[in-house]
């Protein structure tokens, strides 16, 4: 009992030493816990509970990145943030995707909060608080409002989408990365880890068929 309070006072549910006492303030941060992480909230230390905890223990950093401010965003209205949306920019030159990312006038005005370029550089181009203009028409699994835009973090990849270019070993590092920390920070479902095709099917078809999705549900998995 011990170990479970050291482990929730670490993780910020308990305040209290641990004295190892089952009581109603360890029952209770044990439920609040249970709720962030989409358990049953009873309170009961069971294998379920067990697992999840060493998983929280398990740190998680966000890459470094560059900030390239884009206009294009709004604000997410009180809107809580449940999906990732991972992209292709259609493009090889993330040269190319940043100026239409930062395009700031005219029609069809686009942005992501982040992009990956194929030598591992992140940009951040809209910050996590906003909504960034990525999904365009799209429902998550029919629901349309709250829209996606609002309700989800959008990851843009250097790649034309052929299904041929290579995503990079740099860009799957990154993702490796980045994703379980949004996932994490934002308690985002790991059901909710989707490609813009998923939110707009017959309309989009990134990331392209080669994308492994494998590799980044492992290092999502490691820390949900």
């Amino acid at each position: 009992m011990q170990r479970l309070q050291t482990v929730l006072v670490r993780l910020k549910y308990l305040t209290a030493r641990a004295d190892g006492d089952f009581g109603p303030k360890t029952k209770t941060a044990l439920q609040a816990f249970q709720s962030d992480w989409r358990l049953t909230p009873d309170g009961v230390y069971g294998p379920g509970t067990r697992a999840a905890l060493l998983k929280a223990l398990v740190p998680v950093y966000k890459p470094t990145v560059v900030s390239r401010p884009s206009p294009n965003h709004e604000p997410r209205r009180g809107t809580d943030i449940d999906v990732i949306l991972l992209h292709h920019t259609a493009s090889n030159r993330a040269s190319v995707d940043l100026a239409t990312l930062r395009k700031g006038s005219g029609p069809n005005r686009v942005s992501a909060h982040y992009l990956v370029a194929p030598g591992g550089t992140l940009y951040q181009l809209v910050q996590d608080s906003r909504a960034a203009w990525h999904a365009g028409v799209s429902s998550l699994r029919g629901e349309t409002k709250p829209s996606v835009n609002l309700r989800s973090i959008g990851i843009e990849l250097t790649n034309d989408g052929s299904g041929t270019t290579p995503f990079t070993e740099e860009q799957y590092r990154i993702l490796e990365r980045l994703v379980p920390y949004l996932a994490r920070t934002y308690r985002v479902p790991k059901e909710n880890i989707l490609g813009h095709r998923d939110v707009a099917p017959g309309r989009k078809t990134d990331p392209a068929d080669n994308f492994d999705w494998a590799r980044v549900r492992r290092a999502v998995d490691a820390v949900l």
